[in-house]
């Protein structure tokens, strides 16, 4: 993908689905996969977010020992939040449809801004609030 958006000079960013264990779904951890694109496109990404992820598992990932105090984490920037905390597995094996606590999530995503200086916060389509 970052290839294919490099050849169009239109400003892109890069969303990754992670695991909580700091990998993106391949098992590749977050640090590295930034440093290969970063690496091998030109123009690089203007920053890399995560998506389909709850903010407390994003928060594993990134302080998880394979990617803590790795300077490719600086350009790590944003989340569009699922409101489950379940795996992505768990979740396409779900039956019904699953949300956590909204004010736990929103906490989380302040968190994630205060301790990993993340400026993008948004909800991929699993996030829906019941009223």
């Amino acid at each position: 993908m970052a290839l294919a958006m490099s050849e169009t000079n239109i400003p892109y960013i890069i969303s990754f689905m992670l695991r909580k264990d700091g990998c993106l779904i391949d098992g590749t951890p977050i640090y590295k996969a930034i440093e290969i694109i970063d690496n091998n496109v030109n123009p690089m990404p203007i920053c890399y977010i995560a998506n389909c992820i709850h903010p407390t598992n994003l928060r594993l990932a990134l302080s998880n020992v394979k990617n803590k105090n790795k300077p490719q984490l600086t350009r790590f920037k944003g989340i569009q939040a699922n409101a489950s905390i379940l795996s992505p597995e768990e979740l396409n094996n779900c039956n019904t449809l699953h949300q956590g606590d909204f004010k736990i999530m929103i906490e989380e995503m302040r968190l994630l801004y205060l301790e990993s200086g993340l400026k993008i916060f948004g909800g991929c389509c699993g996030t829906m609030i019941s009223l």
